[in-house]
């Protein structure tokens, strides 16, 4: 890898319980890195391998105090800082994040009405996203990207309407075997061509639009829709995983440095910095990043929330 891109979780706690990454009672970290602890990290990562990209993530980020601070801190250490969050405390959030230098947003949204939303977060704030996902745009956060984790009964037409309505880019994302999802994974899993076959019988066309194309989702264009205003994408982890051309590194909020989403253990990194060992973080970091490889099953046991999707 010439360069990474860090994906750097701020907290494990989350504010919805969503079926398929936390449990109803779920025990979060009792301690975590400090703020100035992560930022210290981070700059250490980038002097092993420069990063040209930081998304910030969860659990919720929306739930860290230094939110804002961390943006500011990213945008010394990367060219784009973008954010991943669950859009229930984002929008009185958003001028400060716009302002300290966030780029890009994505907000996770897994159904298109309340009741499918608590049945999926059991939560009921569905109306909170909604008007998280208007007021990034209304800001000038754009394009605006919603991620929806596809299950069994995921209403795929429903979210595609949604996505061509409020011109926003739809990306559906595999179910993935990790943490709460595994019990119930083969029942529940979806893959992209079925997702396809769905959004066909619900009343829309789409062609692939290979130019749109990302790293980790391929993009397809709604008939008669312009696909820069509004586009669905299918994040194929599980039927088509792109590890030959992955360049993503995640440190936790607890100072450990993944190098694959399927890692049950990172490379702990807050041990050697306490110790005041800034050589030590560097090496270590620098074995962990060498050592980097596909997985040998795409399963892991603990939480999405400890690692940060």
């Amino acid at each position: 890898m010439h360069s990474a891109y860090l994906r750097l979780s701020l907290t494990d706690r989350c504010n919805l319980r969503c079926v398929y990454c936390l449990p109803e009672h779920a025990r979060f970290a009792t301690e975590r890195a400090t703020t100035a602890e992560l930022m210290t990290l981070v700059d250490l990562i980038a002097t092993v391998l420069p990063v040209r990209k930081i998304r910030l993530t969860g659990g919720e980020p929306t739930l860290c105090d230094d939110l804002i601070a961390h943006v500011r801190h990213a945008k010394t250490v990367a060219d784009e800082v973008t954010m991943t969050s669950n859009g229930v405390l984002l929008s009185p959030l958003l001028p400060g994040l716009k302002a300290a230098g966030l780029d890009r947003l994505n907000i996770s949204l897994d159904a298109v009405d309340p009741e499918g939303f608590r049945q999926a977060a059991r939560r009921d704030h569905f109306h909170k996203v909604v008007d998280a996902i208007r007021a990034a745009k209304a800001i000038g956060l754009t394009p605006l990207k919603v991620n929806a984790v596809a299950m069994r009964d995921t209403d795929y037409a429903g979210l595609v309407r949604f996505a061509v309505a409020e011109g926003v880019h739809l990306r559906f994302i595999e179910l993935m075997a990790i943490g709460e999802a595994r019990a119930d994974h083969d029942r529940q899993y979806v893959p992209a061509t079925e997702m396809r076959r769905r959004i066909f019988q619900g009343g829309f066309s789409l062609a692939e639009a290979r130019e749109r194309d990302e790293a980790t989702s391929r993009v397809y264009a709604v008939d008669g829709v312009d696909p820069a205003q509004a586009s669905v994408g299918f994040i194929t982890t599980v039927s088509q995983p792109f590890c030959s051309t992955c360049d993503r590194l995640r440190l936790s909020s607890r100072g450990q440095l993944y190098t694959c989403l399927m890692q049950d253990v990172g490379a702990d990194l807050l041990t050697p910095l306490r110790a005041n060992d800034i050589d030590g973080v560097r090496a270590i970091a620098g074995a962990a990043i060498a050592k980097k490889t596909p997985p040998a099953s795409f399963v892991r046991t603990t939480v999405m929330a400890e690692i940060g999707g």
